[in-house]
């Protein structure tokens, strides 16, 4: 109770000031099946992070403050999708915490709104179905079929009973999701058949040329704000090419001039984040170039994060130290395994991708297993998923160390090497010092061929003092 007078106590403050025209939505609903205790609420940028407690029958309510209509996000332990939220507007769903997306139904005030919503994500799963089977087939195949996906969208955009301005809104969002998956297609098509599509020139063109300037769009769509990407990825390589001169950080300040836009403008510069890299020669000057383009404190502190990360973790420093839980048993530091090359893989039980690597780490392990090498498997779990890490190393038997970092990504030894996305690859050297922060992945080809090169190298030798 006091939590939520509180909010609203800052929002008059805020709103007395007549700095943000904010304005507090009531969030409210039931979970049927429910074993969670929070709902986490936030926004396409993460400026807004907010908690709203489930109560013992599934029930929630609380006042969330927003200053700009849109699609927002909520999620309930790992399930999460989009919600819309109007200033001056509540929203109430009920949900089956068994069957998540399916169950979920809205009403109150914006309940066209959010089950037009729920409809359209449901209709869009359908068509596509599985991956592999809408877009591993030929080119005159696949845009006949999205085209048709975009149709079958707009027809229940036009029966949805929406205001004109939300139609039209809905419309540029169906379009860009059509252009999204438009983009999809030599990604998904080389990772099921290994080979690239047989694409013309031109076909990225509507990627470079599409509007990158729509303020309330990028709000809205998921898709646009991933196009946006695109756009600087495809628009950057193009120009590089054409000017071998032109440095990326010349690009973006090219690209932004023209952009009112300032959520827009702040993605093209934090794109730049990535020079911060322990290789970039030039990553002072990069640093203090990159952080003139940058507006908000969030990016800023990114930069830095970037920044101080590259410098410690060059190649030949010392590694930051950690202290983990040892699945065997007690604590284990990094200084602990000294003596030994360390291969280090940060994983989680959650993640598709590091599950996949687990053959291959395994066959690793043990194709080394007489060798001066430890692997080392951090899992940077949630204190809830505690259990589930230490039945799937029983049922994996993977085999090496485990360890579990009950801090997860904002334990020091994450932060130091800017882990931000997993799995993550790195090696340590016998004396605890950085080989590389980003190492090869176990299913690579180029891995035993790395290794090997590290484990041939001669090395200090160990004494005691006994």
């Amino acid at each position: 109770m006091n939590k939520h007078l509180s909010y609203f106590a800052l929002a008059a403050l805020i709103l007395s000031c007549g700095k943000i025209d904010r304005s507090h939505i009531i969030f409210s609903g039931n979970i049927k099946n429910n074993s969670e205790k929070i709902i986490k609420v936030t926004n396409y940028n993460s400026s807004l992070k907010q908690e709203i407690a489930i109560d013992s029958m599934g029930n929630f309510s609380g006042p969330v403050l927003i200053d700009k209509d849109g699609y927002y996000f909520f999620q309930i332990g790992r399930s999460y999708t989009t919600v819309r939220f109007k200033r001056g507007h509540n929203v109430n769903v009920q949900i089956d915490a068994n069957n998540f997306y399916k169950s979920m139904s809205y009403s109150g005030d914006l309940k066209k709104e959010n089950n037009y919503n729920v409809a359209k994500a449901h209709l869009r799963s359908s068509r596509v179905g599985d991956s592999k089977e809408y877009f591993v087939v030929p080119l005159n195949e696949f845009l006949p079929k999205i085209e048709k996906t975009r149709d079958t969208l707009f027809s229940l955009l036009d029966k949805s009973g929406l205001g004109q301005k939300d139609m039209e809104i809905e419309k540029k969002i169906i379009e860009y999701e059509y252009l999204q998956t438009y983009n999809n297609y030599k990604k998904f098509f080389h990772y099921h058949k290994k080979i690239d599509p047989d694409l013309p020139e031109d076909y990225f063109d509507p990627i470079l040329s599409m509007d990158t300037d729509d303020d309330e769009l990028f709000r809205h769509s998921r898709a646009y704000r991933n196009l946006i990407i695109e756009n600087f990825r495809l628009s950057s390589k193009k120009e590089m090419q054409n000017n071998p001169s032109l440095t990326i950080i010349d690009f973006v300040k090219g690209k932004i001039s023209g952009i009112k836009s300032i959520d827009i403008r702040e993605q093209f510069a934090s794109m730049l984040i990535r020079q911060m890299k322990d290789e970039n020669e030039n990553i002072d000057d990069d640093y203090h170039k990159i952080m003139s383009l940058l507006s908000t404190e969030k990016k800023r502190d990114k930069l830095t994060q970037r920044y101080n990360s590259a410098k410690s973790t060059k190649a030949g420093l010392a590694s930051v130290d950690f202290n983990y839980e040892n699945y065997d048993g007690g604590m284990t530091r990094l200084e602990d395994l000294r003596g030994k090359l360390l291969y280090i893989d940060v994983w989680a039980t959650w993640c598709g991708p590091c599950l996949k690597e687990m053959p291959a780490l395994t066959d690793l392990i043990k194709e080394y297993a007489k060798k001066e090498i430890e692997f080392v498997s951090v899992s940077i779990d949630s204190k809830n998923d505690y259990n589930k890490w230490r039945k799937m190393v029983a049922e994996k038997n993977i085999g090496g160390i485990h360890l579990y970092d009950d801090e997860g990504l904002s334990s020091n030894f994450m932060k130091a090497f800017s882990v931000s996305l997993i799995p993550r690859f790195m090696m340590i050297d016998s004396q605890g010092k950085i080989i590389t922060a980003k190492a090869p992945r176990p299913s690579s080809k180029e891995v035993r061929k790395f290794i090997d090169g590290y484990l041939d190298k001669p090395r200090t030798m160990k004494f005691s003092n006994s």
